[in-house]
């Protein structure tokens, strides 16, 4: 692994500059159309513009990836690509174009993504680094959120995307410095034992056939618990309003999740890497305290009613995430190798954004005939717990 860490230093830095950028834009998309003076009924139907793009591209870029084993032209791409985008952002105000520029956003953010595909290469589905990855992700989220927020109370939400075009120059750099060896990774991952079997030269194999021993299980946890939860965190800060008269406390318990993720995510991924390699035991109780969790703080975000209340739910549902999704890419990573990787990882992607496209529809839904929240809320506890008993009945070792 040591011949591979420049590249392997230069990926974190880009996931760190990405995912500030992604924050930052699904954060700050909504008051930008509102200073435009787009109404809110119809934001919220631009906003569900991101979890669909993403849904719609990783499994078929992570295949055709895998397909002329190349990630680097992916990330160059979105490199460049997402580079574009927030130099047009600063001057396109009609509508009809942002909606457009957002489906692109979705399809460069895709390709920026394969870069966790080529990670776990380069680090052989090293435990350790994968958790220094995931950690990364939502440390650039704590920056994207507070860091745009401060630009914006400074300069005026008009210039956010003059922040976003400076951390998407400096993620363009990263990537171009970044080297793939594609011969040198095959012929690591074959010292680890690995049979090199070519899937993609199968006629028969299609998108979404199992080739491996992956259980489908955790493609259908993963859409469920954020179809239940991923909604009711985009109307969180209006939920603790109900509350918390301070703008303050409420800035502090939206902001502080992703910190505490960063935290949890290298904590959880230092216990889990001196476990064995092959007893999945310890990733499925991961997973199941992590989507039983989840439903949990659902319930928690009903019930609270001041800020140590919703502190502890915060708490909750950072552990929640960081146990779940740590576990999820530890047991792909494990189960795949360099043929196979980005169409497995696509498709645990794309299940994720199509519960949070889902769920919102399906949540607004649930307001329109309510005319309140509570009642929703309450409703969608169910599908993260239906996450949680996928996992127990479904989520077993291949014979």
């Amino acid at each position: 692994m040591k011949i591979f860490k420049r590249s392997i230093y230069f990926i974190l830095i880009s996931v760190l500059f990405m995912n500030t950028v992604g924050m930052a834009v699904y954060s700050y998309t909504a008051p930008f159309l509102l200073n435009l003076g787009v109404k809110e009924s119809f934001i919220q139907l631009i906003v569900s513009i991101f979890p669909l793009s993403l849904f719609l591209y990783p499994p078929l870029l992570g295949k055709i990836s895998d397909s002329i084993q190349n990630r680097r032209v992916f990330l160059r791409i979105g490199a460049l690509g997402m580079l574009i985008l927030m130099l047009l952002f600063l001057f396109v105000r009609i509508l009809i174009f942002i909606i457009l520029l957002l489906f692109l956003y979705g399809f460069f953010q895709s390709c920026l993504n394969l870069n966790f595909v080529l990670y776990q290469e380069l680090t052989e589905n090293d435990r350790t680094y994968i958790s220094y990855f995931n950690a990364l992700i939502v440390l650039g989220w704590f920056f994207g959120a507070q860091i745009g927020g401060f630009y914006i109370d400074l300069l005026g939400i008009d210039s956010i995307f003059q922040f976003l075009l400076v951390v998407s120059a400096l993620n363009f750099i990263v990537i171009l410095f970044l080297k793939e060896d594609r011969e040198k990774i095959k012929e690591r991952f074959m010292l680890m034992g690995r049979d090199v079997i070519e899937t993609f030269e199968d006629e028969n194999d299609t998108l979404f056939k199992n080739n491996v021993d992956i259980s489908k299980s955790i493609y259908g946890a993963l859409f469920f618990r954020n179809f239940g939860i991923r909604p009711i965190m985009s109307v969180l800060a209006i939920i603790m309003a109900f509350n918390l008269a301070s703008n303050t406390e409420i800035g502090f318990l939206i902001g502080i999740n992703p910190l505490i993720q960063f935290f949890l995510m290298l904590l959880i991924g230092k216990l889990v890497s001196m476990g064995d390699d092959e007893d999945i035991r310890i990733l499925k109780g991961l997973m199941v305290v992590g989507y039983f969790l989840s439903a949990f703080v659902i319930f928690g975000y009903l019930v609270s009613i001041d800020f140590s209340g919703y502190l502890f739910y915060q708490i909750l549902v950072s552990i929640s995430y960081a146990s779940f999704w740590t576990a999820t890419h530890f047991y792909i990573s494990q189960k795949t190798d360099h043929t196979n990787k980005g169409k497995y990882i696509g498709l645990a992607n794309s299940s994720f954004y199509l519960g949070s496209f889902l769920g919102s529809l399906f949540f607004s839904i649930l307001i329109g005939i309510y005319s309140e929240y509570y009642t929703p809320i309450l409703f969608m506890i169910i599908f993260p717990a239906l996450s949680a008993f996928l996992i127990i009945i479904l989520f077993r070792k291949k014979k």
